[in-house]
């Protein structure tokens, strides 16, 4: 659904259309943050938020004797907002960032925001190090690390782009480099 003109939910099945019609479907690469980004920054903080409103809710009916049930109510719902604009920055972050590989470039999708998307390719020959980032204990526990590729000449990104969250990054990698240095793909 094509909401506007940088903000198209199905960006990333047309993309592997487009490049599966080019390079076929065995010699692309598509990967995106991993499930483990979903439950910790967006299925248990909106799990824990609705069950604090409903607590919050429930404590003044209690307190106050049911006077006042609308008011706390809408008063909890908008307070509640301003905690939920965030998760669903991190919604569109989990649906709508992804690495597209394919033998000749690299194409990152980074949607910040509903009007704010960013697309940085970069030439295979560019890539210097296909390097992971291993941190922390949900990282190390679920196999979920962040995918860094460094490439030569480009100032604005510091010559690093980088996907964070990836599921078995190790895998990735030999994707990616298998990917990139086959030459027998059909042009």
């Amino acid at each position: 659904m094509r909401i506007f003109s940088n903000f198209d939910t199905n960006i990333r099945s047309k993309c592997i259309l487009e490049h599966s019609a080019k390079y076929s479907r065995e010699n692309i690469l598509c990967f995106w943050r991993s499930r483990l980004y979903f439950f910790v920054k967006i299925f248990f903080p909106l799990l824990f938020l609705l069950i604090l409103c409903a607590l919050i809710i429930v404590v003044f009916y209690y307190v106050f004797d049911g006077d006042y049930l609308l008011f706390f109510s809408l008063a909890t719902f908008v307070l509640s907002l301003f905690f939920l604009i965030p998760l669903v920055w991190k919604w569109i972050d989990y649906k709508m960032d992804f690495i597209i590989v394919t033998p000749d470039y690299l194409v990152m999708y980074d949607q910040a925001w509903i009007f704010n998307k960013k697309v940085i390719t970069l030439n295979e020959k560019s890539i210097k190090t296909i390097s992971i980032e291993r941190k922390g204990f949900l990282y190390s526990v679920f196999n979920n690390w962040d995918i860094i590729f460094l490439a030569e000449g480009d100032v604005t990104e510091h010559g690093d782009v980088k996907l964070k969250w990836i599921p078995k990054p190790e895998k990735r990698r030999q994707q990616i480099a298998k990917i990139m240095h086959k030459e027998d793909f059909i042009k």
